[in-house]
């Protein structure tokens, strides 16, 4: 019988200041600079490969300012073997060969490769291409607004493939989505994009967010999701969440 495979990439990181993803912490702490991860997953499923988000684009390696100018938050570090493509070749995965992209926001450390596979059906709330549409400052369209790529704007859940399903959760942007994936060994875990940046948020249900409220009831409802089993939920950029989890190509079954 198939199952459901799972596999995390680091996709890069980012050195940002802490009072980004934990505005309650004092000083000196919330003025601190951390590196996190930036990570993409590959669900392999009987109907296809699928991509949950396409992490930083290369432009980043030689160029970390690339798409915001120098900011004093927060720098992006990239190597060339974060790079999507070159972590889906190291476990045998072409661009070709990958039928859905869901993205989780169409952030540039969460887009920024979506040029990278023209064949897929990326999987977006259709809320959120709105959203983003409307504030290209924010939501580069040079990664994702490309005419190439094939859109399938989402309505609320949605299952992707067996035992996958996008499910809204909105806050920290119109539209955000993060994953369900039912695991045959391992349970269902949530892959939870910018809604939970760190444990913490999902721990003590407040992040950082242009909607506070929406983005509370995300938290709430991950955390429901996981039945508040919360090694279950994989937050965005965590680098010590990071450092517990398989990597590819080690997987989750």
């Amino acid at each position: 019988t198939w199952m459901l495979e799972l596999l995390l990439f680091r996709t890069g990181a980012v050195d940002i200041v802490r009072r980004a993803f934990h505005p309650w912490l004092p000083e000196p702490e919330r003025s601190e600079m951390r590196r996190q991860p930036v990570w993409s997953a590959l669900i392999r499923t009987p109907e296809g490969n699928v991509l949950f988000d396409t992490g930083l684009h290369p432009v980043h390696v030689a160029r970390p300012e690339a798409t915001f100018g120098p900011l004093p938050d927060m720098k992006v570090v990239m190597t060339d073997e974060d790079g999507i493509v070159a972590r889906l070749a190291s476990v045998g995965v072409r661009p070709e060969d990958v039928t859905v992209v869901v993205n989780s926001h169409l952030h540039f450390d969460h887009a920024g490769n979506n040029g990278a596979f023209p064949r897929a059906t990326f999987v977006v709330q259709r809320d959120h291409l709105a959203f983003a549409r409307a504030r290209r400052q924010s939501f580069p369209g040079v990664y994702w607004d490309i005419p190439a790529l094939t859109y399938l704007p989402a309505d609320g859940r949605t299952r992707v493939a067996k035992g996958v399903e996008v499910v809204p959760t909105p806050g920290h942007a119109a539209g955000h989505q993060s994953v369900v994936v039912d695991l045959a060994e391992t349970g269902r875990v949530v892959l939870c994009g910018d809604a939970a940046f760190t444990r913490e948020n999902v721990e003590c249900g407040e992040t950082p967010a242009l909607d506070p409220e929406a983005a509370k009831a995300s938290l709430a409802l991950i955390r429901s999701l996981v039945n508040d089993d919360l090694d279950r939920a994989f937050p965005s950029h965590d680098a010590s969440a990071w450092a517990a989890w398989h990597h590819a190509p080690a997987s989750y079954r």
